[in-house]
């Protein structure tokens, strides 16, 4: 009896490992297709959304005729002005970091096909250090909104304590292209963090696998 339950115990522990042997075969050497399909969809909207935020912030220009008047009760002086994106230095930074966050996103949607049939550790590593350039794109394109939102809200509204003027009631197209920008932009900034927050779900996800 003792022999015969020693056996049965050995059969079963040897079933076990079969069935953990073909688990860890069919969840293959890194997370199943729809991690990564999430992925690439990310990044693809992304580059997207940063791409027309770069096309349209450096496409903005404005020329207008503004009534200036010099002396009350004399008739106002009409000029000819150009608003430009490049005459202010946040625009052109705003701009310059949506073109690397959008150089970026297309460069690292080919991460997760040359990490296909690697081991879990380089997968981890990789995912890791993808992870870092995704949070510093973040960074990036958070300071450039904040940038550019604090000229466009001076643009808007002025400011009464260095008296700045107001500029949007004369250029109105620019400040609308430019505000279309910002949008753009912040899409393209809330895409890349959901990449930054897909990673710890997907090393959860592989903890949980190997255990």
């Amino acid at each position: 009896m003792m022999n015969t339950n020693g056996g049965e115990l050995d059969g079963c522990t040897e079933e076990i490992k079969k069935m953990k042997t073909l688990e860890l075969n069919n969840t293959g050497s890194e997370p199943k297709n729809s991690c990564r399909s999430y992925e690439m969809v990310l990044r693809m909207m992304g580059l997207i959304f940063t791409l027309v935020a770069a096309i349209v912030a450096g496409t903005n220009k404005d020329t207008q005729d503004v009534p200036i008047t010099l002396v009350d009760g004399l008739p106002p002086l009409h000029l000819t002005l150009t608003a430009k994106w490049n005459y202010m230095s946040s625009t052109v930074y705003f701009v310059v970091v949506n073109a690397i966050a959008c150089a970026y996103a297309a460069t690292s949607m080919a991460f997760p096909a040359l990490n296909m049939g690697g081991s879990r550790r380089n997968w981890t590593c990789s995912s890791m250090l993808v992870s870092a350039l995704d949070l510093t794109m973040v960074a990036l394109l958070f300071s450039a909104n904040g940038a550019s939102a604090a000229i466009g809200v001076i643009a808007l509204n002025g400011n009464s304590h260095t008296h700045w003027h107001k500029v949007c009631y004369a250029f109105k197209r620019y400040c609308i292209q430019g505000g279309a920008a910002l949008v753009m932009s912040m899409l393209g900034s809330f895409f890349f963090l959901c990449l930054v927050l897909l990673l710890p779900l997907n090393l959860h996800r592989t903890a949980s696998l190997n255990y």
